[in-house]
């Protein structure tokens, strides 16, 4: 049995959409401040280099590894990827009821039927492509 492909366009979006990792369990409630010259303001932002300065400075106070610099995937590209899994999930939906069909036996598996599952297959494919193709992240330039 394959995949739900809602499921996999779904977690290719989030990973696609993630832009660090944050420890689930680590729940950070205090605040500490502290002052900087201009210099050093400036020194830790082009060190910090798309990386959230908070998590920058975190990674260098407690030896965590250097976070990944920030991602962002351009608005255009996340609006299609919306309307993609949505188009994914009605050609999801349209598959199951086909199977649904054709096992409880009110829809024979006829040729024409065999063709239009094999078309889904083929657009589903198209459409993970595609969307792997949009869910490529740019650094983003802050």
């Amino acid at each position: 049995m394959q995949p739900d492909p809602r499921t996999n366009l779904s977690n290719q979006l989030a990973l696609a959409l993630s832009n660090r990792k944050v420890e689930p369990d680590t729940k950070r409630e205090i605040t500490i401040t502290f002052r900087v010259s201009t210099a050093e303001k400036t020194r830790l932002e082009q060190r910090c280099n798309g990386v959230v300065q908070s998590d920058y400075i975190r990674a260098r106070l407690f030896d965590y590894p250097l976070p990944q610099p920030k991602l962002t995937i351009p608005e255009v590209n996340r609006q299609t990827i919306y309307e993609l899994k949505k188009i994914g999930n009605n050609l999801n939906q349209q598959t199951r009821a086909i199977n649904e069909a054709v096992k409880i036996g009110s829809q024979p598996l006829t040729n024409n039927v065999k063709e239009y599952l094999q078309t889904i297959k083929e657009l589903t494919a198209l459409l993970k492509q595609t969307h792997a193709s949009l869910s490529q992240p740019i650094p983003d330039e802050d």
